[in-house]
């Protein structure tokens, strides 16, 4: 088999692991396999339709299944699992990580659960039970059990000798935790402080006793944050007396960022349901369908309120028809920088830079850049006004002048409250406990629609009288 960082620097590894899949030839998806890394073999299978996936788990030996289970779609392997005989599905889950076992398990139908509990090994067994006490999205539900653990009070040779019975199962070993008889943590060493200490230096010599844990029950967000902003390989995570049971690694919190900003990035553009691990070539037709029509339903009749307003005002646009050249404009105006607003908030309180108690702040700053953003706005639209547009357009009864102020007026009215409504949205959800990604863009744009019309119109109404 090539090394491993080879294989992830060659381009056209999924290429031709897909190549290999679509030939159905056992020998050369075989071949493939010991050339390319798993992660390869996940984008691929990403990119596979359905009817191409199925054909190609009906006849993946359970030998590739172990070999990639960790890194393909839990709904992929259980399909391709049940098909196994029994000593083969134990092969199979048996090389599962924890943190991956528990979620194919959980992704299973309850009733089926227990057959394949069953065919694992006691100690394996237990783990799983142990993570499927907690929730999926908590940091108890995503953390891995694989870690390096050593006593408090040992010597730097002793230490090495525990971990030497470790080494097979622990998932990461450069940070090995120091902790007491009741499993609290006492500390955090290196293992390459290990290897260059003389073996008599007490492990308390070497060990930092500053460490970052998260509770179990936490939100998973948050404890990947944690490994980001601190810049750690591992997270501890403890149970509610403080005892190590688990920790969140670097490439899990790169998974879950991933996933919360995908959910976040669908919200904001109002897609329901849940995302689940489906890659968009394998999510069908009806699951794409029934996760975006009921936004697209319920904005298209909060729409109609825009309709409601133009026909309140239908004498002034009747009389005064070079309005509707601009409304267009103004409305979208509105539209394009409340959205703006909006992900600027929501991706702030994502990462943590905002928090509720800042509201004042965040008004203050938005009402600042709607104000600059709608002055620039409407004096480069004032200016066309001025000079571009024909004098043919603007009836007798007005100037170039009034028209001018009324559009400039407007922009500028359009665009500040539209910036601080996309700016007090976000963080008036999260203080109502709401997700704030919910009630972004698309319902923001609709609103501000409204208040565009109302707003052009008024101030058209106030001039042109």
């Amino acid at each position: 088999m090539v090394e491993e960082e080879n294989s992830i620097v060659k381009p056209d590894n999924v290429e031709l692991v897909i190549e290999a899949l679509h030939s159905g030839s056992a020998e050369r998806i075989q071949a493939v396999a010991e050339e390319v890394h798993p992660g390869d073999v996940e984008v691929a299978f990403e990119r596979l339709d359905d009817a191409v996936r199925s054909e190609v788990l009906a006849k993946l030996p359970s030998d590739l299944l172990a070999e990639w289970a960790d890194y393909l779609p839990a709904a992929d392997v259980e399909r391709r699992l049940s098909t196994l005989p029994r000593v083969e599905q134990r092969e199979v889950l048996n090389s599962l990580s924890d943190d991956e076992l528990v979620d194919l398990l959980q992704e299973m139908e309850e009733e089926d659960r227990p057959q394949f509990i069953e065919l694992l090994p006691e100690d394996k067994r237990r783990v799983s039970e142990d993570l499927m006490r907690y929730p999926e999205e908590t940091a108890g539900g995503r953390m891995t059990t694989a870690m390096a653990t050593i006593s408090e009070g040992l010597s730097v040779k002793a230490a090495l000798g525990e971990l030497e019975a470790l080494r097979e199962d622990a998932e990461i070993l450069s940070r090995i935790f120091v902790i007491d008889s009741e499993r609290r943590i006492k500390g955090i060493v290196r293992l390459r402080e290990l290897a260059f200490s003389t073996w008599d230096t007490p492990v308390t010599e070497l060990m930092n006793k500053d460490q970052m844990t998260i509770g179990a029950m936490e939100d998973q967000e948050e404890a990947a944050q944690m490994v980001a902003r601190y810049d750690l390989m591992a997270l501890p995570v403890v149970d509610e007396e403080n005892r190590l049971i688990g920790v969140i690694t670097h490439d899990d919190a790169l998974e879950i960022l991933e996933q919360e900003n995908t959910e976040d990035m669908e919200k904001i553009s109002g897609i329901g349901g849940d995302h689940g691990e489906q890659a968009y070539l394998q999510t069908s037709v009806f699951t794409h369908f029934k996760r975006r029509f009921g936004w697209v339903l319920v904005l298209a009749f909060l729409a109609l309120i825009s309709g409601w307003v133009m026909h309140a005002y239908e004498d002034v646009l009747t009389a005064y028809f070079v309005l509707a050249i601009y409304l267009p404009m103004v409305v979208a105006a509105g539209g394009n920088t409340g959205g703006q607003a909006a992900t600027m908030v929501i991706r702030a309180m994502a990462l943590g830079e905002l928090d509720t108690r800042e509201f004042r702040r965040v008004i203050w700053k938005e009402a600042r850049v709607g104000i600059l953003m709608g002055s620039l706005l409407a004096v480069c639209v004032v200016i066309q006004i001025q000079f571009l547009l024909p004098s043919r357009l603007i009836p007798e009864s007005l100037s170039t002048f009034a028209v001018a102020l009324v559009v400039g007026v407007s922009l500028v009215a359009q665009v500040f409250t539209s910036t601080l409504v996309g700016a007090m949205l976000p963080v008036g959800a999260k203080l109502a406990r709401l997700d704030p990604a919910v009630v972004a863009s698309p319902a923001i744009t609709t609103l501000v629609d409204v208040s565009g019309c109302i707003i052009y119109f008024s101030i058209a109404q106030l001039v042109f009288h």
